[in-house]
């Protein structure tokens, strides 16, 4: 990579990267919508229409608002993170706790990549290990009473070995993730980078035969101006002489081959008058 992008390789980015965005963007409208409908059906098991239909609501809200109002940032981008997590929240109450009901924020995670920005899996990891360490607190030292009140977080015992398990291994899966793109960022940066010095180099070739072939054409048109200014004064004093012979005789079949003869001559030094003109103008303007 340059260490300075040139002006062609600029835009070539800002190109891919906005094209890039909006690609993702249409994904992602579909897969808020696949994650939204997810919690309406997830309602039937246990009755929490308020949960599947109210934060799903309110997590489409949060995400669309963003990308509404602050159209020219990434910020967006960041709320996407913290909408796809606080999803797997909902997921894990709406189905009491069961355990594969975690396993959504890795899917989220890897739907990440597409944007190229490893930033965006810093508040998805933030919102799990708050959301799964106060959870897992409230559950079994808080709200252990099986007759009152309980908090759905997690089907089997979640202890604090279970819990720095889980982190560790969602942290890798959560790096990796995060490695992937800046990897899918960096490679498409040298891919264009690539292109962007190929460009250039195509147009120095281009630019060299131009000047080649404008060069070419000088030393042509110098050729010819020189030949047409050599011919110019023999065939001017051929008509010279015709006109001068017309003059000093009286035979009609001799005036009528010096007439001829100068018919012939005159052609020929319209002819050279004309390649001439020619030459110079081309001289005066070389990209004719």
């Amino acid at each position: 990579m340059k260490s300075k992008a040139s002006l062609n390789e600029q835009d070539y980015l800002h190109s891919f990267v906005s094209t890039m965005t909006e690609k993702s963007d249409t994904i992602i409208n579909y897969v808020l919508a696949v994650y939204f409908l997810l919690g309406i059906a997830l309602s039937f098991k246990y009755d929490t229409w308020e949960i599947g239909a109210g934060v799903g609501t309110l997590n489409l809200l949060a995400y669309y608002s963003a990308k509404l109002f602050l159209k020219n940032s990434k910020f967006y981008q960041y709320v996407l993170s913290v909408v796809l997590a606080i999803f797997m929240a909902q997921y894990i109450y709406q189905m009491h706790g069961m355990f594969e009901m975690h396993f959504t924020v890795f899917v989220a995670s890897t739907i990440l990549i597409i944007y190229q920005n490893w930033k965006l899996q810093i508040p998805l990891t933030l919102l799990v290990i708050l959301h799964h360490g106060a959870l897992a607190y409230l559950q079994n030292y808080v709200y252990n009473d099986a007759n009152g009140m309980q908090i759905y977080f997690s089907q089997v015992n979640f202890d604090v070995e279970t819990f720095l398990v889980h982190v560790v291994l969602a942290g890798a899966v959560f790096f990796m993730n995060g490695y992937w793109a800046y990897y899918f960022k960096a490679h498409s940066q040298n891919h264009i980078s690539k292109i962007s010095d190929e460009y250039e180099l195509e147009n120095i070739k281009l630019a060299s035969a131009k000047f080649s072939s404008m060069s070419a054409t000088k030393e042509y048109n110098d050729f010819i101006h020189k030949t047409t200014l050599d011919l110019k004064m023999p065939v001017s004093s051929v008509l010279k002489l015709i006109d001068v012979s017309k003059g000093h005789t009286d035979n009609d079949q001799l005036l009528s081959y010096l007439d001829m003869m100068r018919e012939s001559a005159k052609k020929i030094d319209d002819l050279v008058n004309d390649i001439h003109f020619k030459s110079v103008s081309g001289k005066t303007n070389p990209n004719q």
